[in-house]
């Protein structure tokens, strides 16, 4: 894998269930909602995520249904990324001088933080909107305070 990633792009390569795993939480859905969006039952769903043996009439629609792209599944890298950041690098190149990013600091989320995430995964879209408009308000109020 490191010759289709290149320099300096190592990515953990996950099981293909994991990833179908990773992408419906992320996607905010259960097994059932999932499995109810592709039109099979639970335990076919569940046995995906088990096994990773999805057809490829199902890859696509997972890719569908999670947004992601088939080789985001299959290869947990996005070959499209890829090529614009070797794109980039012939670009690179072309300078004498490296592009310089700044880079954000490192985030270390309490244990309270990574339950809140979880917990807001289980939620329906309506529900994290209130939650978000929410924490918005709190946000917004605490500012006002503050001036």
């Amino acid at each position: 894998m490191s010759s289709i990633l290149g320099d300096g792009m190592n990515e953990q390569i996950k099981p293909i269930n994991k990833r179908i795993s990773m992408y419906r939480k992320l996607a905010g859905y259960t097994q059932q909602s999932a499995a109810d969006a592709l039109g099979i039952k639970k335990n076919t769903y569940a046995r995906m995520e088990l096994h990773g043996n999805p057809n490829p009439d199902m890859l696509v629609k997972l890719s569908n249904l999670y947004n992601v792209s088939v080789d985001q599944l299959l290869y947990g890298i996005d070959y499209n990324r890829i090529q614009q950041q070797r794109d980039m690098s012939e670009v690179k190149r072309l300078h004498e001088k490296p592009i310089e990013f700044k880079r954000r600091p490192a985030i270390t989320l309490t244990v309270n933080e990574e339950n809140c995430v979880k917990v807001c995964r289980e939620l329906s879209k309506e529900q994290r909107d209130k939650i978000m408009k929410y924490i918005n308000d709190l946000y917004r109020d605490s500012k006002k305070e503050e001036s």
